[in-house]
């Protein structure tokens, strides 16, 4: 299933800072939602490699996680840490968080975001290599989702 060019456009201003971003995120149906996540988390994938190459336990992840949610709180843009580490844990293959009670596709979006933030922020390459980046997630987005 190939990705939406919305999808990528709305990450896109996500990295690049562009106001249009809360727009194209309060755009996006129920469906489109879930679709959207689907593809954040193979951008997060590709933007966390380098950065969690190989998580030795899940205690790394737990780590990052806390991190990203800490300089969002900072910056007033609270985020649940554990939906970030629901993240995480899927991108990893470590057992979820939430067994019996999903978090809704909004906390998932919200949780998505504040790690490409995060990483925008702290890395100045992703902003540079933002097509690059998009490229790569959407190949590896495909891949995820023929399995």
């Amino acid at each position: 299933m190939p990705v939406e060019p919305r999808f990528r456009d709305q990450i896109r201003c996500l990295v690049l800072k562009d106001r249009r971003t809360k727009a194209l995120n309060d755009a996006l149906s129920p469906e489109d939602r879930i679709a959207f996540n689907g593809f954040l988390v193979s951008v997060t994938a590709v933007l966390v490699g380098p950065r969690l190459a190989n998580p030795s336990d899940i205690n790394d992840i737990a780590r990052f996680s806390k991190q990203v949610a800490t300089a969002h709180r900072r910056e007033r843009r609270p985020v649940n840490e554990f939906v970030i580490e629901e993240i995480l844990r899927e991108i990893y293959g470590f057992p979820p968080l939430f067994r019996t009670f999903q978090p809704p596709p909004a906390a998932l979006s919200n949780a998505g975001a504040a790690i490409v933030r995060h990483l925008t922020n702290t890395d100045a390459r992703v902003a540079a290599t933002i097509d690059h980046i998009l490229d790569t997630a959407e190949d590896f987005h495909e891949r995820r989702v023929r399995r």
